[in-house]
């Protein structure tokens, strides 16, 4: 029998937040690899008790510093030295701010790597008033494309950006759900307005409080914790139809969101991180057959123009609110954006989406 091939996957975040990884780990133990994931054991807002389960092997690394220069630059010598004397076929790395580990490990061991951009890292709204910092990580990351042997990013808009910016092809493997047959549920009265995901400013979140004093018939879940999590608490402590379910494990999501009406998926357009962004919470929301609201960004009108599963709108309190109320009184429209959701996620589900993945290692 052929000996197993071992891919060491590294990531900053913690693997039970990272669904896109967890996918893309489970689907290579699938295909006959050893899968060893290294991830930051900090978690910022809830304690992770009791052991992991996954078809794949996990590391925990520690990290003195949690935030800023210091925690960058110390995470990746850990990864290094951590990893230098772990026998492996492939280095998978996740996001540009695993690279200066994966570049090095790759040179000194004499093994590929890929690349995988979540977003446009060095176009984060955490770096916009950074120059210096900005041109840093475009460096690091061009330095990191230039070396990989495949580069991966999330959607096909993106995958065009980061192709011309740093000279190399990207492909595209949207961060798509398992597919599941949907069974009937009762939904939640008075009519839920869902948002998952985190907490943190250019979500638009403030912007659905606001509209939510103009919705009494409703309710709006957010669930999530972030940068943002007291001052939005702050914000709608006087509205009783607003609930926050903090963090929520994907099992608990997934059984949430099929009850409720609409989910909720604005972004300021103002970083180009989030202008080309395709978060997985519009392909959640897909599969549950719920239909979406989001804004008009270039992944999100290309995928409801083709699917017509939600609708794109402008990021005001006006075109929110009459959004929401023409959906609750148009019976018709709204069954036919929920039966057109779940047409779609028939189509893009991981099933279909990991051929890409898998041909790039040439398992498939």
């Amino acid at each position: 029998m052929e000996k197993r091939k071992t891919i060491i996957i590294g990531l900053t975040g913690h693997i039970i937040s990272d669904q896109r990884i967890n996918r893309i780990a489970t689907t290579f133990a699938e295909n006959h690899f050893r899968v060893l994931v290294y991830y930051r054991s900090y978690f910022k807002f809830k304690p992770v008790d009791g052991p992991l389960v996954f078809p794949f092997e996990t590391r925990a690394i520690h990290a003195v510093f949690t935030s800023g220069v210091l925690f960058y630059l110390w995470y990746n010598l850990l990864l290094f030295f951590k990893l230098l004397w772990v026998k492996t076929d492939y280095l998978y790395a996740v996001d540009s701010d695993t690279l200066p580990a994966f570049i090095c490990l790759s040179f000194f061991k004499r093994k590929p790597f890929v690349f995988d951009s979540h977003e446009y890292f060095a176009e984060v709204p955490e770096l916009s008033a950074s120059p210096l910092k900005k041109k840093i990580w475009h460096q690091v990351t061009e330095w990191g494309v230039r070396r990989s042997m495949v580069n991966i990013t999330v959607g096909p808009e993106l995958a065009t950006v980061l192709e011309k910016r740093y000279g190399k092809p990207f492909i595209s493997l949207r961060n798509v759900p398992f597919y599941a047959a949907l069974t009937p549920v009762e939904k939640l009265q008075p009519p839920v307005i869902l948002y998952q995901g985190a907490l943190n400013a250019g979500r638009e979140l403030e912007l659905l409080i606001e509209t939510m004093k103009d919705l009494p018939e409703c309710r709006c879940i957010i669930a999530g914790e972030g940068d943002l999590s007291q001052a939005l608490r702050d914000q709608a402590k006087d509205n009783r139809h607003i609930e926050f379910a903090g963090l929520l494990s994907p099992h608990a999501l997934k059984e949430l969101t099929p009850k409720c009406f609409a989910g909720f998926n604005l972004l300021a357009p103002e970083s180009l991180s989030y202008y080309y962004s395709l978060s997985n919470k519009y392909f959640d929301y897909m599969h549950a057959g719920v239909p979406s609201i989001s804004s008009k960004l270039p992944e999100y009108m290309a995928l409801n123009s083709t699917y017509q599963c939600g609708e794109c709108i402008e990021n005001t309190r006006l075109d929110l609110l009459l959004t929401l109320r023409k959906w609750m009184y148009d019976e018709a429209h709204y069954q036919k954006l929920k039966e057109n959701a779940i047409i779609a996620s028939g189509k893009l589900n991981w099933e279909n989406e990991q051929t890409q993945l898998l041909n790039c290692f040439k398992i498939s």
